[in-house]
């Protein structure tokens, strides 16, 4: 009797023994990367698009997760490199993975970058304060001890925090510096497998559940200065907007307007020196560094060369004109005065006064440095014809807004989206694929005190889907803005930093730009530091192509052609 007594109590101690371990195993379980992956990839609703799919090295093509790796791959997710699927996870490695499956790896990325700067130096470990900051914050209990293995109650509370995020997700952020603010915010989780419905209303704020990202930089105009640099001037007909950074050693930097190869399209006001033909009915914004006004309005303009004799109007700028015409050249944009009709008449001019005259013929004469260069055939060349060496002539201009006659500096684009605190509705003439389809976009606004430099991402479903013109001037307004512009968009769309690429460009990477706009401190002088450059700009004029009839293309790759003009369109980039 006592021994089947001692022999139940035997059975029961090593049953409660067996269950206390199982438990304990069951809590302390150290989940596997794939494992962790695996439940993402599904909670996210991605679906398997690779049935040859490209693997990490580590991963086999046998492994049971094999398509689903390659998928991530494919999306950019996770390393094309080494994955290490079947290793255990520790709860760092785990949120940061979290954050790549929900689209969130650029932001990480940055915010990783941003944390070696002073303003947000010795904040812990990044990866787990940018989750902490995140609108709902990843779990307290996750946020520790990085080391740690991953337990399976650790993995339930990230896959219901991934759950609430797929519902509603944002993060804002600001870090100023030398009078410029950092704005950073950013919405939702990837959707690869959802087309998206461009809306009409504010895209920006709860729910906020379609992937978007805006950066911005606002400048305070008392403190910085913005300043308009092109390539040409680098040795370049295009450069990357880091070489114009380095170059320049700028605070920040932000692609402008339009253009065509090497050219500005529509006016261009380059420190009081017109540098680019105005389009009828496209808006412009303008400023004065000197004052610190902005001005957004109509960028139509009548630009011609007064004389003692007469006034001519230019109506060709950085090309060879056509017969009856006069063209403008102007150094960093034109080198050289390319293909023109040896009936033409050359004027050199600097400070107001021509320096030489000369014959045109088919050779290369030199745009002179700090001047211009104006040519002229025909009806426009017999209004010229008296003026000698030592004649004074003066760029005019008579701006269809008179409010832009103070600007130094102006950037014709369009269209408008924000003018006295109001939605604007005119097209300008664009059309509807411009306007109505997602793209990648760039804005400059005022909020009546700051100017800002604005980005939105787009053509990713995993990053951000971009805006429509109506989607960008919602964005515009939560900004606070109360006037705005929209500017070049698609890959041209980059923001810079204190050397940091802010955004992640359509193209991949960073597209060449013919110029950009530069934030620099209070009076600083425009000086290039000598640099290396990658291209040489050409003696023979390439890139500077002749003028065609004025058509816009925006970077969707639709032509835009201005009222009652047409003619082959000047392109520049397409939808990649």
């Amino acid at each position: 009797m006592k021994n089947a007594i001692r022999f139940k109590r035997v059975v029961l101690s090593c049953t409660i023994v067996f269950l206390f371990l199982s438990l304990s195993h069951s809590h302390c379980y150290a989940i596997t990367k794939a494992e962790l992956f695996f439940e993402l990839f599904t909670e996210l609703g991605y679906a398997v698009k690779e049935e040859n799919p490209s693997l990490p090295i580590d991963v086999p093509p046998t492994h049971r997760y094999a398509r689903e790796i390659g998928t991530s791959v494919r999306y950019g997710l996770i390393p094309e490199s080494v994955f290490l699927p079947d290793d255990p996870i520790n709860r760092r490695d785990a949120v940061l993975l979290s954050l790549k499956m929900m689209g969130w790896g650029f932001e990480t990325s940055l915010y990783q970058t941003l944390s070696s700067l002073p303003e947000l130096a010795g904040s812990g470990d990044p990866v787990f304060f940018f989750a902490a900051e995140m609108i709902p914050p990843a779990p307290k209990d996750i946020l520790l001890d990085g080391p740690t293995p991953l337990s399976n109650s650790g993995r339930d509370a990230l896959i219901s925090w991934v759950r609430a995020c797929r519902e509603s997700v944002r993060w804002n952020r600001v870090v100023s510096h030398r009078g410029t603010d950092l704005i950073l915010y950013r919405q939702g989780v990837a959707r690869p497998g959802e087309a998206g419905t461009p809306r009409q209303d504010n895209p920006v704020g709860a729910p906020a559940c379609e992937p978007l990202y805006i950066a911005a930089v606002a400048v305070q105009p008392k403190l910085i200065d913005q300043r308009i640099a092109f390539a040409g001037k680098l040795g370049q007909i295009k450069a990357s907007l880091t070489e114009f950074v380095e170059s320049y050693e700028a605070i920040a930097a932000v692609n402008g307007g339009f253009f065509a190869g090497g050219r500005p399209l529509g006016t261009m006001l380059l420190d009081g020196v017109f540098a680019g033909k105005p389009l009828p009915g496209r808006s412009a914004v303008g400023w004065n560094n000197q004052s610190g006004k902005h001005t957004f309005g109509s960028g139509g303009a009548r630009i011609g060369v007064r004389t003692a004799s007469g006034y001519v109007e230019l109506t060709r700028f950085n090309v060879a004109p056509d017969m009856d015409e006069a063209s403008l050249y102007i150094p960093g944009i034109a080198r050289n005065a390319i293909g023109t009709a040896g009936d033409a008449l050359e004027l050199s001019v600097r400070d107001g006064v021509i320096v030489e005259r000369r014959e045109a013929t088919e050779g290369i004469h030199e745009v002179p440095e700090n001047g211009m260069l104006i040519v002229a055939r025909g009806l426009s060349r017999n209004l010229l014809e008296e003026l000698q060496p030592g004649s004074t002539v003066n760029v005019v201009s008579q701006w269809d807004d008179r409010s832009f006659l103070d600007c130094t500096d102006v950037i014709q684009a369009g269209p408008m989206l924000l003018l006295n605190d109001q939605f604007t509705k005119n097209p300008e003439t664009f059309k509807a694929d411009v306007l109505d389809k997602r793209h990648p976009r760039t804005i400059v606004g005022s909020d009546g005190e700051r100017v800002f430099w604005a980005v939105v991402d787009g053509r990713s479903p995993i990053h951000s889907r971009g805006a429509t013109i109506s989607e960008t001037r919602w964005i515009a307004k939560a900004l606070g803005l109360k006037n705005a512009i929209n500017m070049d968009g698609g890959g041209s769309s980059q923001l810079i930093w204190r050397g940091i690429l802010i955004n992640s460009p359509s193209d991949g990477k960073e597209r060449p730009l013919p110029y950009a706009v530069l934030m620099l401190p209070k009076g600083a002088e425009l000086v290039r530091r000598d640099v290396e450059t990658s291209l040489a700009y050409p003696l023979d004029g390439e890139g500077l192509e002749r003028d065609v009839k004025p058509s816009l293309q925006d970077d969707s790759g639709v032509t835009l052609e201005p009222q009652g003009q047409s003619g082959r369109p000047e392109t520049e980039g397409s939808p990649r």
